[in-house]
């Protein structure tokens, strides 16, 4: 390496260090309650196992890591999106110098770690921080394999592929597109006749059976969770979601990334050239499966999220290539400038002295969890020998953390739509006395199922002028049984 490509490498670490900084100071400085889904996860990861009602159990582990070394605050729960996602950069980097040059290396790494989405999913821990790590270590190790054919890439790709399977299910994509590559790129061809391929398949499926082997214990319930969903049972055709899906990905990958990106579809620039072929089969598959999925049914923003690990180098190598860099960095100041506005929206409302509710507000859905549960533990303190519960998978995720104690979902229809319907039978609580925190017309729904029911106060944290987090509290003694 010359001085030039080492200066490179040492102002690339410079500016991840830097961004990850500032975003590390923001998440403390936000002070956000946790979101749903991630008090959801905290859960898991205090009951780590194979599998999950809805999710494969790496992110558990990961957040289990994390809390381990950190502590059970909100930034150590939060802590791996800020940790992983600089890895998966400089993973992006190198995938990116193995088909091209540091030059493209260099500008595929910012382009990724200054992304929309990942400005935005820096704040959240949720299942794509390790779902994209690991696909972009496949997605390395895959492209040394094929180009030299050593046994240590080639079981170092299955072994991140069973990793990736571990992550999320839909990791399943990238195997879909490795067989793309090999039959539409004839010099890789013979691949498909290779030991090396198939022991490195081998390797990823030893690793995801102990999740095959929970699944089957339980009946399977991540697979029919992931297709009710996806509604694919559901009256067919929503064009609507589809644009919607489509018009959401300009959001997630920046608008001139992915307006670059469709056009070279629609021209077939992708065929140029060997880099570019590999590049978009491990990007259209999963994404071209979703937007299907999405005319068929639904689909969420965030599902086709791997496919911008190989996008992100495949657009920015066909700009540079065609000498646009001025594009490349135009759009990564203007993500950046977004990403930046995001984390102080609070603060340029109040300077625009711009009345803020819950319409306008994007942060209101992890606001006022931590209060609302302090005020739960005033009246719980005088209630000791209850047990706390409520209706919803978000009540329960949330006080579950923010009350520090287990939380029961009430679930009189023997509902299965959730990890709490599965493992808080309330059935073997019967004689027991709860504190139900619900509505107030609740008193009609629950009062069939104990002895007695009384109201005991209504808490209530104000937030906006048209939105507040209420919620009134049962004193339910004499559990019944459904």
């Amino acid at each position: 390496m010359n001085k030039s490509q080492e200066s490179k490498v040492i102002l690339l670490g410079m500016i991840i260090g830097a961004i990850f900084l500032y975003r590390l100071c923001m998440l403390y400085v936000l002070k956000l309650d946790l979101y749903v889904d991630e008090a959801y996860y905290f859960n898991w990861a205090k009951h780590l196992d194979w599998g999950y009602y809805s999710k494969p159990p790496m992110l558990s582990f990961l957040i289990a890591l994390t809390t381990k070394l950190f502590g059970d605050g909100v930034l150590a729960i939060k802590a791996g999106a800020l940790l992983l996602y600089p890895l998966t950069t400089i993973v992006i980097y190198f995938i990116a110098k193995e088909l091209y040059d540091q030059e493209i290396a260099f500008w595929s790494a910012l382009a990724f770690y200054t992304l929309p989405s990942i400005w935005l999913s820096s704040l959240i821990i949720s299942t794509d921080v390790v779902l994209l790590f690991f696909w972009a270590l496949a997605l390395w190790f895959f492209i040394r394999a094929i180009k030299r054919d050593h046994w240590s890439d080639w079981v170092l790709a299955g072994v991140m592929s069973g990793f990736g399977l571990l992550s999320k299910y839909n990791f399943i994509f990238f195997l879909v597109s490795v067989f793309l590559v090999f039959i539409t790129i004839p010099h890789y061809r013979h691949n498909m006749r290779s030991i090396k391929l198939y022991t490195a398949i081998a390797i990823a499926f030893v690793i995801f059976v102990p999740n095959l082997w929970w699944n089957y214990q339980h009946d399977f319930i991540s697979f029919v969770h992931t297709k009710q969903i996806s509604q694919i049972d559901k009256q067919l055709l929503h064009p609507n979601h589809m644009l919607e899906f489509l018009g959401a990905q300009f959001g997630l990958f920046g608008p001139l990334f992915f307006g670059v990106f469709l056009m070279m579809i629609v021209r077939g620039s992708f065929r140029r050239e060997e880099g570019y072929r590999i590049l978009f089969y491990f990007s259209i598959t999963l994404l071209g499966f979703i937007v299907v999925l999405s005319l068929l049914s639904r689909a969420f923003a965030n599902w086709a999220a791997p496919a911008y690990v190989s996008a992100t180098i495949l657009v920015v190598a066909y700009l540079l290539h065609r000498r646009k860099r001025s594009w490349v960095i135009g759009s990564i100041l203007f993500h950046s400038l977004l990403g930046m506005m995001l984390y102080h929206y609070h603060t340029l409302a109040k300077m625009a002295h711009f009345q803020l509710d819950r319409k306008s507000d994007p942060y209101h859905r992890v606001m006022g969890w931590s209060d609302i549960s302090m005020r739960i533990k005033g009246v719980r303190a005088r209630y000791e020998d209850h047990f706390i519960l409520s209706k919803t998978r978000a009540s329960v995720a949330e006080f579950d953390y923010y009350l520090g104690e287990k939380t029961y979902i009430f679930n009189p229809k023997h509902l299965m739509e959730n990890q709490y319907h599965m493992d808080r039978d309330l059935n073997m609580l019967k004689g027991k006395d709860f504190i139900f925190v619900g509505d107030e017309d609740d008193l009609s729904k629950i009062a069939p199922y104990f002895e007695s029911v009384k109201r005991i106060k209504r808490v209530v944290t104000p937030i906006y002028d048209n939105f507040e987090r209420s919620y009134t509290l049962y004193d339910a003694r004499g559990f019944k049984g459904y």
